[in-house]
């Protein structure tokens, strides 16, 4: 960077000469300094939306890449075994007297071994599964009917407050099937 002149040596033409050539900067550097605060905040943008992971932001793991961040555990690996620990008294769900369904898994008639018939079968163990059943809508068809009296009047009844909506025919034969 160059020195300054010493200014009580310059004339006044040389001043105004000197103020001509950086007057025009002023007003530059004002455009380059705004300029600049934009870029800035720009960056920290960027920056920010690089810091994201499925962590700390609604993203999904699938997002993450080979940046995953490490797994924060507290667990210190080899202290306790995995799975239930001795002295733990366990909890498991309690058999039903009367399941709903019962399938019987049989022997085959005769044995591998000797292909003697096997003329008596117990039940040796049982097990059973327990399966929350499948959603399942219910539709309940309401009916309005309707009647002519012999004067011509029409008499049509109502539907019940709660059954308002209508819903689409299906146009193939009929079953139940979303409208």
């Amino acid at each position: 960077m160059q020195n300054l002149p010493d200014l009580a040596k310059l004339s006044h033409v040389q001043k105004d000469d000197l103020i001509r050539a950086l007057w025009p900067l002023q007003s530059q550097v004002r455009e380059l300094v705004t300029q600049m605060a934009v870029l800035q905040e720009r960056i920290n943008q960027l920056e920010g939306r690089l810091a994201l992971n499925s962590k700390n932001s609604s993203k999904p793991p699938s997002s993450d890449g080979l940046n995953k961040p490490a797994p924060k555990s507290l667990r210190v690996a080899g202290r306790n075994p995995t799975g239930g620990q001795d002295g733990h008294p366990g909890r498991t769900l309690r058999q039903v007297t009367e399941p709903d369904k019962i399938i019987t898994h049989n022997v085959p008639d005769n044995c591998p071994a000797c292909h003697g018939k096997l003329a008596f079968a117990y039940v040796a163990e049982t097990r059973q599964v327990f399966d929350l059943p499948v959603l399942q809508c219910e539709v309940t068809e309401h009916r309005v009917m309707q009647a002519i009296c012999a004067c011509g009047h029409v008499h049509t009844a109502e539907f019940p407050a709660d059954v308002a909506a209508r819903a689409i025919r299906p146009t193939g034969a009929g079953g139940h099937g979303a409208p």
